[in-house]
């Protein structure tokens, strides 16, 4: 019974020895760091002083960066106004993200009669998506943007579902489109800052920035046109050096240096509407000015840009697809993932103004399940400046991980810690022999134990017959 006992107590503690060695192995090389901060090392450079807030003719107004978000001038930016053709931004990126462009529309018989700027679509035309969204970017053609949003969605009710549906997902607030055109038409409203960001979303896209930088495109004749179309941009930013505006009490050519797009928009209810993009020495800004006049808006968005680069400018503070440190992946075909920046991340400074002082902490969660796959958002890269958070940038897996075999439960990889697998079979191979030879201790203990019990029966089997004996003699003699 005690050898039992003593057996039952070795082989514990042998197990136990074996899963803390295991344990050992299989957390060689984990990644725990999940959160780490570090301060840019530049010089410090001191920053001039903002200049004075220029004035608009516009009723609201923004101006953001365009690669931060960051807004650098507001005038009632949450205010609700209507767009007019400012609405074909959110109508052309839905057109790119959903239809080929060289995809073939035709005109349905509703589209022809729809009222002011159009190309004069005809009842079973066919002409592609591609010259369709010239028409809506260069000539602001409001039957174009009901042939899209008909070829999308089926109908101009369903389609205005899918472009407030995109507005949210690109931030914007307080944003209710109920057409592709923006016509006058009661409850479609905007704000000069949910414009500024939808803005910023789709000239993320490269496709469309194309279309929206473009001066002059011709559509080639159709089967029901017979002469070319040659359409031209109404955003006078980009190519007028004619026309003269008033910026700040001082007429200037409307042609702006660094003009990249976006979009036009006048109704007599809306007013002048001007969504402006330009690009100076990698700094990219987005103004907004909503119920100008025809001119005004010109002015203001050149007022606004002028004073935007005068006094901010975007630093980069990581380049896209540098590491950012792993996450670990639980259940994987590998222990652990490479986290990278999905994009370059900017903060927005005073010209003058160096990254010194500004933190870069990485976030991200402890582990993720596999499968992963690549480009998977994973956490983030947040910038502070003096506690507050001034920019942050995604970081995403850099490649796909499997939903890996036996062992993935225990964290092991088949492919990058063969180690793991080369140790557990040593220790399970340890394992075996220790338990083989406890067994065999055992067998052979029981059997000496077995020899011994039989060596003191036959002792005792003696000593009784000789006792036999001795006892019979003495009885014998006794008589």
């Amino acid at each position: 019974m005690r050898d039992k006992i003593r057996f039952g107590e070795t082989m514990k503690k042998t197990i136990t020895i074996m899963i803390v060695l295991f344990s050992l192995i299989a957390n060689l090389g984990a990644n725990t760091s999940t959160v780490f901060a570090e301060t840019d090392k530049a010089g410090d450079t001191k920053a001039h002083a903002i200049t004075e807030v220029p004035s608009i003719v516009a009723e609201t107004g923004v101006l953001i960066d365009a690669k931060t978000g960051t807004v650098l001038y507001n005038k009632g930016m949450d205010l609700q106004r209507e767009p007019a053709s400012t609405t074909k931004i959110i109508t052309g990126l839905l057109a790119i993200e959903r239809l080929p462009l060289d995809k073939v529309v035709t005109i349905d018989a509703k589209t022809p009669f729809t009222e002011g700027s159009r190309i004069y679509l005809m009842e079973g035309e066919k002409i592609t998506v591609k010259d369709l969204l010239y028409a809506l970017f260069l000539e602001s053609a409001n039957d174009a943007a009901v042939a899209l949003a008909v070829e999308m969605a089926g109908n101009v009710d369903d389609f205005a579902v899918m472009m407030n549906e995109k507005a949210k997902e690109l931030g914007a607030k307080n944003t209710t489109f109920r057409n592709p055109n923006g016509l006058h038409l009661d409850g479609h409203v905007t704000t000069a800052y949910d414009l500024a960001m939808i803005a910023k979303g789709a000239m993320e896209n490269p496709t469309f920035r194309k279309y929206v930088s473009t001066y002059k495109h011709t559509i080639q004749p159709t089967n029901k046109q017979e002469e070319p179309r040659y359409l031209y941009n109404t955003n006078r930013l980009l190519y007028d050096n004619k026309t003269k505006v008033s910026v700040n009490g001082v007429l200037r050519a409307a042609k702006y240096d660094g003009a990249i797009g976006i979009k036009t928009g006048y109704t007599g209810q809306a007013g002048g509407c001007l969504v402006a993009g330009a690009s100076r020495n990698g700094t990219e800004l987005i103004s907004v000015v909503m119920k100008s006049t025809d001119s005004g808006r010109f002015g203001d968005s050149i007022a606004l840009l002028d004073w935007g680069f005068e006094n901010y400018h975007s630093v980069k503070m990581v380049a896209k697809g540098t590491e950012m440190g792993s996450i670990k992946v639980a259940h994987g075909e590998e222990r652990q993932v490479a986290l990278v920046a999905e994009k370059d991340g900017y903060v927005t400074l005073p010209v003058g103004e160096n990254s010194k002082h500004i933190k870069k902490v990485v976030k991200a969660a402890e582990k993720v399940n596999a499968p992963v796959k690549a480009g998977q958002e994973s956490g983030s890269v947040d910038f502070f400046q003096n506690g507050v958070l001034v920019g942050a940038v995604n970081i995403v897996a850099v490649k796909n991980v499997a939903k890996g075999g036996i062992f993935s439960g225990l964290g092991a990889s088949v492919k990058e810690n063969s180690k793991l697998f080369v140790g557990a079979g040593v220790l399970v191979g340890a394992l075996v022999s220790i338990a083989g030879a406890l067994l065999y201790i055992r067998h052979r203990s029981i059997k000496r134990r077995k020899q011994r019990r039989e060596l003191r029966a036959m002792r005792i089997a003696m000593d009784r017959e000789r006792d036999k004996i001795f006892y019979n003699k003495d009885k014998y003699i006794n008589r």
